[in-house]
């Protein structure tokens, strides 16, 4: 497919990505309404929103791909989506005061920022390891803490986050079901960056890159 070809497509994942984008900021202004609903939002910035973005982005020239190089880092965007999904997603493993201070920022700043990092490590103008098994085996690495968080949340019998407690949730639930359905959104949000790993595993992507 050429370059021209290319562009519509492009041009739709970009749209699409800042429609969610807006979407989810959206859904963010009431975080105590609902886990769930609170959930969906940050998994929306943090993984739906990222690959879209990025799809919309052509081939970068020299310079660019120098700053590309370090904003979209391996190690540094590993390192920081993984902290990311724990510290968020498991709170009392903070002192309270630095959890305060955690969910007193722009978390979904935050999410869309890891979020970016992470994927750019799978999309062809981003890419910054070329071997597709070592890019595959980055994906699966990053999506184990989220998928490991989702499933504390299914099946944990008391609700984690305290202020949930005496909140009544927007779907008139129990605070601790509205918990198990926050972890299966977060579960099934990181399906897609398995699926990407595959992908990249078996050279689905077309193009061939066997250097590191």
């Amino acid at each position: 497919m050429s370059e021209r070809q290319r562009r519509p497509s492009r041009l739709a994942a970009g749209v699409v990505g800042l429609a969610v984008v807006l979407g989810a900021g959206l859904g963010l202004r009431d975080p105590l309404a609902s886990m769930a609903s609170y959930t969906a939002a940050l998994m929306a910035l943090n993984q739906i929103a990222p690959p879209l973005l990025l799809l919309a982005l052509e081939r970068p020239g020299p310079r660019t791909s120098q700053f590309l190089a370090l904003a979209f880092d391996p190690v540094l965007a590993l390192t920081a989506f993984c902290a990311l999904s724990v510290t968020v997603s498991l709170p009392g493993i903070l002192e309270p005061t630095l959890a305060n201070a955690l969910y007193a920022a722009p978390l979904g700043l935050f999410e869309l920022t890891t979020g970016l990092m992470i994927w750019a490590q799978a999309a062809p103008a981003t890419r910054q390891v070329r071997a597709d098994w070592l890019a595959s085996a980055l994906l699966w690495i990053a999506s184990v803490p989220m998928t490991a968080v989702a499933v504390v949340w299914m099946l944990s019998p008391d609700v984690l986050y305290t202020p949930y407690l005496d909140v009544i949730c927007r779907w008139d639930v129990p605070p601790l079901v509205d918990q198990k359905w926050a972890g299966f959104v977060m579960f099934a949000a990181g399906i897609p960056m398995q699926l990407a790993a595959v992908w990249l595993l078996l050279g689905l992507h077309g193009t061939r890159r066997d250097a590191v």
